[in-house]
């Protein structure tokens, strides 16, 4: 899906995050960091005067009060009535009738908005998939409407020279996105995007955007290596950044957490207390804006000399120091896999990189010189941390040939998803190029046996096309994803024995490419970095030409929202993945309602009994710290962290119908991947049951099981 967005703080200026308007009867909320506008209709001419932020339970970045009788919302997504703590007492459906209270009215839609008003009755309308939401107090009251940035893009940009001392300053305003640093900030919903960094001649750090005051400073060395290795977790703790002469962390009640100064061990620890720090404030949080009785919890919190909700409200310093007594190896089996893991080389141009890996909390990796041999040596790399291939490859950037499995990283590819939509599932557009008509013939009738994959809308086969129709296809904006065996390079295109340069007649244009191209037959990731640098999100190539009924399952899991690496994870037959990619590992092309892909892979213990393990997998889309709770009633219901792999409990044939005929289903029967609309028999199930519990034919690997959320799962960030 294209969708040009205005960037107004590209250039560094930054004003609010929301502002208000009054035009007659109608209050706008404008929301400057996203350009979106949520109108408000209120029964008189709002008289706005500005309100304390401390008055809502959660963080808004601005509010005002005025006298109101009634008010009415035309466009939202969904509606919850809180009381004035927050706690959740209704989605409304029906018309409701609320008793005199203190209530906080939350509206979701391009903007958050929180309407307080207390000692009042409140009457509300039927909810209808279309027409306004209308809430009429008993008399007059005064009313407080408060509104947060979902902030899903930068703020402002920060200009950095080529210094590390300098990066270091700007590394210390990275966490000015955050909302709060209590635990908290570890909802994605709460950290917001951190600004942008672009290299320059002098520092310029925008006015709006100051250090948090945590009382946490880290400490490192005046050199590329060590800002890089630390930066995500400056970020997360909204830590100021200071030269020193070695790594530390030094809290403001006088503690210093000194850190190892060889590279390799201080990039294990840094990453250890990331993942602490990180998965133990979600366990503070449990008693928080969303409270819940988490799977988390249930299994470390016998093992922690604390009640993790009695530190929330504690200074991050003293916080911390208790989080220090836990043993890393407790939190290591329960905490979220990393979406994304860097490998950067320690040159100035790898700094662009650092706000798009903290937003992802990415740990960072450092490997070979600032100067490389290689002219066309990447200054990064990446690799997803949430599939399990029974390895951990630790590329180079500069050393080595970029390793299978591993994404090249790139900033324009994080700045093409500033400036372009994506798709929901059910609306993705594709375009097979194929060099053949057999090929092509067997691709088409793959792809509707028994059905087309759910999540494709629209879908093109191109069987022997001349040069000019596969550059246009290749140079298309208007697709989500291309999938080509023509060869490709310093983008000219060859076929039919003719080449054509593909960016001809895309002078002025803003994009012109496909979200995502796919490439087949090489091991040069050259054609996907072209199409990034013409407006792709993510590319891929593969080192040999894929079958078509794993074409069928790449492309169908892809549209229904899988992470570009875990889909082609999932594909391979085997543990050797022949895929080089091009931007973050965690790259989408569809949205499935905001939920992360997920795993219900069964485990026999008998023909028609099941073992249900479950794996969700985060994104760029679908960040860390994010609470789902499966509504299934034969499966363990209790709320988890996505981005976790758990036994959810015991199934039977009859029950692993039921998830397939539920919206989105994709299941790992066995190590084969069953999409939406593939055909399942209770005869396959179990005859494929009873292969697999036999000695002569073990099960496959489950390494890398995934299955799509269904649509009666819960969300909670």
């Amino acid at each position: 899906m294209l969708e040009n967005q205005k960037d107004p703080v590209k250039d560094g200026s930054a004003g609010g995050r929301i502002g208000f308007e009054v035009d007659g009867r109608t209050l706008t909320v404008h929301d400057a960091i996203e350009g979106e506008r949520m109108q408000l209709h209120v029964d008189r001419e709002p008289d706005l005067s500005p309100a304390l932020l401390e008055l809502f339970p959660f963080p808004v970045d601005r509010a005002v009060s005025f006298e109101a009788a009634s008010m009415s919302v035309a466009e939202y997504s969904t509606v919850n009535v809180r009381d004035s703590d927050g706690e959740f007492i209704e989605r409304p459906g029906e018309a409701t009738e609320f008793p005199r209270a203190d209530y906080c009215i939350e509206v979701n839609g391009v903007t958050k908005v929180y309407i307080r008003v207390t000692d009042v009755e409140i009457a509300v309308n039927e909810v209808r998939s279309s027409g306004p939401f209308e809430f009429v107090f008993d008399r007059p009251r005064t009313v407080t409407v408060g509104a947060r940035s979902f902030h899903t893009r930068p703020e402002a940009t920060i200009t950095v020279p080529d210094d590390p001392a300098a990066l270091a300053e700007a590394v210390s305003v990275l966490g000015s996105s955050i909302r709060e640093f209590s635990p908290e900030r570890s909802w994605p919903t709460l950290r917001g995007y951190p600004p942008r960094i672009e290299r320059g001649d002098t520092l310029e750090i925008p006015t709006p955007l100051v250090t948090p005051d945590t009382g946490v400073e880290v400490i490192v060395r005046p050199t590329y290596a060590d800002v890089y290795r630390l930066s995500t977790l400056s970020y997360y703790l909204g830590a100021r950044v200071q030269i020193g002469d070695a790594p530390a962390i030094r809290f403001d009640n006088g503690y210093e957490e000194r850190l190892p100064t060889e590279g390799r061990a201080l990039e294990c620890r840094v990453e250890q207390l990331l993942r602490s720090w990180f998965f133990l404030d979600t366990l503070a949080r449990i008693e928080g804006y969303t409270p819940s009785n988490r799977y988390e919890y249930e299994a470390v919190g016998p093992d922690l000399p604390f009640y993790p909700p009695n530190l929330a409200d504690l200074p991050m310093s003293e916080r911390l120091i208790e989080y220090l007594e836990v043993d890393p190896e407790t939190v290591v089996p329960h905490a979220p896999a990393w979406p994304t893991k860097a490998t950067l080389r320690p040159t100035p141009a790898a700094a662009e990189l650092l706000p798009h890996l903290a937003r992802v909390l990415a740990p960072i990796r450092i490997r070979g010189t600032s100067d490389s041999a290689r002219s066309d040596a990447p200054v990064g790399l990446a690799i997803s941390g949430g599939v399990d291939a029974g390895s951990d490859p630790d590329p180079d950037p500069e050393t080595e040939l970029i390793p299978a499995g591993a994404s090249v990283l790139t900033p324009a590819a994080y700045e093409n998803r500033l400036r372009r939509g994506i798709s929901e599932r059910g609306d993705v557009t594709v375009a097979f190029l194929c060099d053949g008509k057999e090929r092509a013939r067997n691709i088409r009738e793959t792809l509707i046996d028994p059905e087309v994959p759910d999540g494709i809308g629209s879908w093109t086969v191109y069987a022997d096309p001349n040069s000019d129709a596969v550059a246009n296809t290749l140079s298309d904006p208007e697709l989500d994803l291309v999938f080509s065996e023509f060869p490709m390079r310093n983008s000219v295109v060859e076929a039919a024995g003719d080449s054509v340069d593909i960016t001809a007649g895309n002078a002025g244009s803003d994009l012109h490419a496909p979200a995502m191209s796919v490439f087949e037959g090489t091991k040069d990731v050259s054609a996907a970095v072209d199409a990034i640098d013409r407006g792709s999100l993510s590319g891929a190539v593969f080192e040999n030409p894929l079958e078509p009924h794993h074409i069928r399952t790449f492309v169908g899991l892809l549209s229904a929202g899988c992470p570009v690496v875990v889909a082609a994870r999932l594909t391979s037959d085997s543990s050797d993945l022949s895929a080089r990619f091009v931007g973050d590992p965690g790259s989408v092309v569809a949205l499935d309602r905001g939920l992360p892909t997920q795993v219900y892979s069964f485990h026999p213990t008998a023909p028609d009994s099941f073992r249900v393990r479950f794996w969700s997998f985060l994104s760029t889309e679908a960040l860390l710290g994010t609470d789902y709770r499966v509504v299934t009633e034969f499966l363990d219901s209790t709320p988890f962290l996505a981005g976790t792999k758990r036994d959810i409990g015991y199934t039977d044939t009859s029950e692993i119908f039921e998830l397939h005929n539920k919206k989105g289903p994709v299941l790992r029967l066995f190590g084969d991947i069953v999409l939406q609309n593939d055909d399942l028999t209770a005869e396959h199930i179990e005859s494929a049951a009873r292969l697999a519990l036999s000695d002569d034919e073990p099960p496959k690997s489950d390494s890398t099981e995934v299955v799509n959320q269904d649509a009666e799962s819960e969300r909670h960030d």
